[in-house]
């Protein structure tokens, strides 16, 4: 199961999201399959690397840890997607049955305040999003990850997050524009997309992965507005993690 092309372009941006996977080699990643269907929307154990010792004047950012509630979703497989709903901060906890990367696909368009999905052990949230909000997100992307898995949701209000595999992702074809954070799963044969992005404010941020089926994953980003083509080796799974507003184009 796979997905890849491209150069990468790499920001600051990015940087919390490097620290989390700096220790992977391209074939730890799982990657997604790209199967027959009826009709197009117009979606090995790894080897272990050795971790960097950081020096002693190296400031390591704090790891979040699980919070005190959890609900159960149940399994999640390939035709099988799981859903849960619940209420303010809590755990989603999960069994992946089989090699595949999870989609998140959070519904908090009852929560307030600000929307915050993430996981233990994770130096910085997959997403930080202003409620009311709808949102996915990709998580489980190494080959080998154990079947017990867990994703944090920090909200307020009533919100319900639905998993799968990427693989089950409807395919979209062309152009594709939308706010906030997003997974998504292109069939376009092209080797690079153009993103045009726009910030939400100051703070904002672009990054995008781009996992393909021939294996070599793309991550790129950045924290201003832009317009400008990446490499990215299609078809294959995008997931873009932002505030703002972004145009993906698969582009020849």
């Amino acid at each position: 199961m796979g997905i890849r092309r491209g150069a990468t372009t790499i920001t600051g941006v990015i940087a919390a999201l490097l620290l989390v996977t700096a220790c992977a080699s391209t074939s730890d990643y799982a990657a997604p399959r790209l199967t027959e269907r009826p009709s197009v929307d117009a979606s090995a154990s790894p080897t272990p690397s050795a971790t960097p010792t950081p020096s002693p004047s190296e400031t390591i950012p704090p790891t979040t840890e699980p919070l005190a509630n959890t609900v159960q979703a149940g399994s999640v497989a390939e035709g099988a997607s799981a859903t849960i709903s619940g209420t303010g901060p809590s755990n989603v906890a999960y069994q992946r049955q089989g090699e595949f990367a999870v989609v998140v696909g959070l519904d908090c368009s009852a929560c307030t305040g600000t929307a915050i999905v993430t996981a233990p052990g994770r130096m910085s949230p997959l997403g930080e999003v202003a409620a009311p909000m709808q949102g996915s997100f990709l998580v489980d992307v190494f080959q080998g990850n154990p079947v017990d898995q867990m994703v944090i949701v920090q909200a307020e209000g009533a919100w319900t997050v639905t998993l799968q595999s990427w693989n089950d992702l409807p395919y979209v074809t062309g152009a594709q524009s939308g706010t906030g954070p997003r997974v998504m799963f292109f069939t376009d044969d092209v080797p690079r997309v153009t993103v045009e992005y726009t910030p939400a404010d100051a703070d904002d941020s672009f990054s995008g992965r781009v996992f393909t089926t021939s294996d070599t994953p793309q991550v790129f980003g950045n924290t201003e507005a832009i317009s400008e083509v990446f490499d990215a080796d299609l078809p294959g799974v995008m997931a873009i993690q932002t505030r703002g507003t972004w145009t993906v184009t698969p582009t020849p």
